[in-house]
């Protein structure tokens, strides 16, 4: 063979029917090839590999993020939250965004095949709420990328459904993500306890099956116990046993916001580093980023800050002395208080009357300051 240079010699060594009977091609199979070669075992089982066997670092497969900043293809996700806080409708509208490929909550998503097995809602409440999600997005129908699998009053046992699920799935093309809602209704086995570490790990492991031949990002819901939780960590607060928090990748909480239909969104991941907690508005259809809730102030959970009942000269006192401001951000400073638009509008009436406030109007925009003394 011609190895009048490196780079023909290369590109001999490279071709298999250059090489003579004394070589082995194992000899020469590059490293990230040999690495792949080493996932298969006749036990099915992972080989036990050398740390000077593993590939570059470099070369080390990543894997894409489904959703920015919240959860890899591949990984468990397990969003937990008080009941009635919207868990399904937060599912839903993920759901909604993966497959459009739109960004969900302003985060940018990879647009994705989603099944959501729906243990809870009727299908045509299921199919509603999907409706409604899909209009207020400004789409003109439900993505087709959604794929939904409506079981109430069918059937709650994993093994059959997993079965099943596995038959379906050869006629259809693969999802990136599998939402399950909620995982309180299955039943494993005989004496299941949501308190039992042992029962709790089994449930997962069982659930993972559904996912395991598509690589697929896997979402459950779970709510928080009952009674007042103190100030343990966001991901302490799931009702039954610990393994709740400790088995999933990513670990989602939605708590109570003191404003209405605002809840603190907090993550912990395994694999990425945990965003800091933001508010988001959980008024159906759609939910958003509440841009100035604060997340950290106003929680119900654990020692309440009782809501604010503002008198006019309270409200008032959000003004910057000597400064005037508009009616839009008063009322943000307000409504970060508790207060609401109505009362707010009350009370900016009484100030009003009071002779309290100078109101201004310059090229159309009307600002508040305090009048002197004040």
């Amino acid at each position: 063979m011609t190895t009048d240079d490196s780079i023909n010699m290369l590109k001999s060594l490279g071709n298999p029917e250059s090489w003579s009977e004394e070589t082995t091609k194992h000899d020469y199979i590059p490293e990230a090839k040999a690495y792949d070669n080493m996932e298969t075992k006749t036990d099915g089982l992972p080989p036990i590999i050398s740390g000077d066997q593993f590939p570059k670092q470099y070369e080390l497969p990543r894997r894409r993020p489904l959703v920015e900043n919240l959860v890899k293809r591949g990984e468990l996700l397990a969003l937990f939250a008080a009941s009635k806080m919207g868990k399904s409708w937060f599912f839903q509208n993920m759901a909604t965004c993966l497959a459009e490929g739109i960004p969900f909550l302003d985060l940018e998503v990879v647009k994705s095949n989603v099944l959501i097995l729906d243990l809870e809602l009727t299908k045509v409440d299921a199919m509603d709420r999907l409706w409604s999600i899909a209009l207020a997005m400004g789409l003109k129908h439900p993505p087709k990328g959604v794929k939904l699998w409506s079981l109430k009053k069918h059937c709650y046992d994993l093994d059959v459904l997993t079965e099943t699920l596995h038959s379906r799935l050869e006629s259809m093309d693969p999802f990136d993500a599998v939402i399950l809602d909620p995982i309180y209704l299955f039943n494993v086995a005989d004496g299941f306890d949501e308190n039992s570490a042992a029962s709790i790990t089994k449930l997962m492991i069982e659930l993972e099956k559904i996912t395991a031949k598509m690589d697929a990002s896997l979402f459950v819901s779970h709510h928080f116990r009952k009674g007042a939780a103190g100030k343990e960590s966001h991901y302490e607060r799931a009702s039954g046993s610990g393994a709740f928090a400790r088995f999933p990748d990513v670990l989602t909480t939605l708590s109570e916001h003191h404003l209405p239909d605002h809840a603190i969104l907090e993550t912990t991941s395994r694999s990425m580093k945990s965003p800091m907690p933001f508010v988001i508005k959980t008024e159906p259809p759609v939910f958003t980023v509440a841009e100035n809730a604060d997340p950290a102030a106003f929680r119900k959970y654990g020692e309440n800050a009782p809501r604010a009942d503002l008198s006019p000269e309270a409200l008032l006192s959000l003004i910057p002395n000597g400064q005037a401001i508009t009616k839009a951000a008063w009322f943000t400073k307000a409504k970060m208080l508790g207060c609401s638009e109505n009362k707010f509008d009350h009370l900016l009436s009484m100030i009003r009357t009071s002779g309290m406030v100078k109101q201004t109007k310059d090229d159309g925009i009307v600002t508040y300051a305090r009048n002197a003394g004040l």
